[in-house]
C-alpha cells in the first residue's frame, strides 16, 4: 500500500486529482499506511484499578489518577501495573509501601520491570541494603524508580568508597539518586572540595547528614558557603562543615532571629560569634529550650558568662537527662565539703558518663549509700531530682 501511495504522490498528475473517485483512492491508501492504536481494554476503569489493586481510598485514587493526566501519561490497561504490583509484592515490597509510593508517584506503576526496577533492587542489594531497607526507600523516594539509577549509585560507591556509607545515604535521602551527574553533582562535588576546602572526610559526613544537598543547584551551595564565612567561620576551619550543614537547613532570617535571642542574655555580638565558631549547632537549636539551658547555667549551676562564651558545647547537652542531674550531684557532695564539688560546673557537665560516674560518683557512695543508683533513676527520670536530693539531705 505504501509503495502504491508514493507512486501516487509522484505522479505528474497527482496534484490535479479531483475526482471524488480519486479522493476516496487518496483516504483510503493513507488510513493504509497508518499504524492503528490497539482498542482499548473496555472494562478497565483506572480509579477502580487503583482502588482494587492498590488499595487507595477513591480521593486517592482520583487524584492519583489525576497527577498521572498531568503527567501525560495514564493508566491505560492493567497490564503493565500488574507487572510491577507483582514484582514489587514477590520481591517483599510492603502493602503499605506499595500504596504511599503509588499514591506519591503513581509513574512507578508504568516503570519498566526489566530494565528498572530489576536491576535498581539487584544494585542495592549487592551494596548491602534490606529488603526493608529498600521497601522503605520506595515508600519514601519512589520518584527514584521510574528511572534506572545504577549508574548513579556505581558514582557513589566510587566517590564516597564504601557500601556503607553509601547505603547510608541512601537510606536518609535516596532523592540524591534524581539529580544528573554531570550538570548538577560533579560540579557540586567540585566546588565543595575545591572552594570550600572540604576533606573527603568532612564531605562524607556532609553527605550522609544532609544528601539533599547534593541535589542543589551549584547557585545555591555558593550562597551557604557565603552564609556560613557570614558567621565568621572561615572555609579552612574545621568547623565550616556544621556552619555549612546549619545555613543550609535555615532561612537567614532565621538565623538573625536565633543571634540575636543569644544577645539578648547579655552577650556582646564578639561573644556570640565566639559561641558559634566553636558550635554552629547552637544555630539549629529552638528558643525556648535554649533559653531553659542558659537561664539553667547561669543561675542554677552557677556558671558565669564566660563560662557559657568558652564551652558552648553546654547548651548541646541535655537538660533533664545530663545538666541537671549532675549539678544535683554536685551539690550534694558540696552540702558534705568535699573538695571535689569545688570544681566548676563545666568540669562535672562536660565528661562523658563513664567519666562523670567514676570521678563524682562511685568515690563517693559510702557517703551516700546508693548514690549511683538514684542518680541514673535521676537521669533516666523515674524519680524526681528535686525530691531526691532534699530526701539525702
Amino acid at each position: 500500500m505504501s509503495v502504491l501511495l508514493r507512486q501516487l504522490r509522484s505522479s505528474p498528475s497527482f496534484h490535479h486529482l479531483t475526482t471524488p473517485f480519486a479522493s476516496t483512492i487518496y483516504r483510503f491508501l493513507s488510513a493504509a499506511t497508518t499504524p492503528v492504536p490497539p482498542p482499548l481494554n473496555p472494562h478497565f476503569t483506572p480509579v477502580d484499578y487503583l482502588i482494587q489493586s492498590c488499595e487507595l481510598t477513591q480521593h486517592e485514587a482520583i487524584r492519583t489518577c489525576q497527577k498521572m493526566q498531568r503527567l501525560k501519561q495514564p493508566l491505560k490497561s492493567p497490564d503493565k501495573p500488574d507487572a510491577v504490583l507483582q514484582f514489587l509484592r514477590q520481591t517483599g515490597v510492603t502493602e503499605s509501601d506499595i500504596r504511599t509510593a503509588v499514591a506519591q508517584e503513581p509513574r512507578i506503576l508504568c516503570s519498566s520491570v526489566e530494565k528498572n526496577l530489576r536491576p535498581n533492587l539487584a544494585r542495592l542489594r549487592e551494596i548491602g541494603l534490606s529488603i526493608e531497607d529498600i521497601s522503605g526507600i520506595i515508600s519514601r523516594f519512589p520518584h527514584v524508580w521510574v528511572f534506572n539509577f545504577v549508574a548513579k549509585v556505581d558514582f557513589w560507591m566510587q566517590a564516597l568508597g564504601s557500601a556503607e556509607i553509601v547505603s547510608g545515604m541512601l537510606k536518609k535521602g535516596a532523592s540524591i539518586l534524581s539529580s544528573n551527574l554531570e550538570k548538577v553533582v560533579v560540579p557540586n562535588l567540585s566546588f565543595l572540595q575545591e572552594e570550600c576546602c572540604m576533606s573527603h572526610h568532612q564531605i562524607v559526613r556532609l553527605i550522609t547528614s544532609n544528601p539533599r544537598l547534593f541535589t542543589l543547584s551549584l547557585e545555591t551551595l555558593k550562597l551557604n558557603a557565603k552564609r556560613a564565612e557570614q558567621l565568621g567561620i572561615e572555609r579552612s576551619s574545621g568547623m565550616f562543615v556544621n556552619a555549612f550543614i546549619t545555613v543550609s537547613k535555615f532561612s537567614q532570617h532565621i538565623i538573625i532571629a536565633r543571634l540575636l535571642y543569644l544577645k539578648s542574655f547579655g552577650l556582646s555580638q564578639e561573644e556570640v560569634a565566639l559561641m558559634i565558631g566553636k558550635s554552629p549547632s547552637l544555630l539549629t537549636m529552638q528558643e525556648v529550650p535554649l533559653g531553659r539551658k542558659m537561664k539553667f547555667l547561669m543561675k542554677e549551676a552557677g556558671c558565669g558568662k564566660i563560662d557559657v562564651v568558652q564551652n558552648p558545647v553546654l547548651l548541646g547537652l541535655s537538660l533533664e537527662k545530663r545538666l541537671i542531674p549532675r549539678n544535683l550531684v554536685q551539690k550534694l557532695l558540696k552540702s558534705k565539703n568535699l573538695p571535689v564539688a569545688n570544681q566548676a560546673f563545666v568540669s562535672s557537665a562536660k565528661p562523658n558518663e563513664q567519666l562523670f560516674v567514676e570521678k563524682f560518683v562511685l568515690p563517693y557512695e559510702h557517703v551516700f549509700p546508693g548514690l549511683l543508683e538514684a542518680y541514673t533513676a535521676v537521669c533516666a527520670g523515674e524519680i524526681s531530682g528535686t525530691e531526691w536530693f532534699r530526701n539525702c539531705i
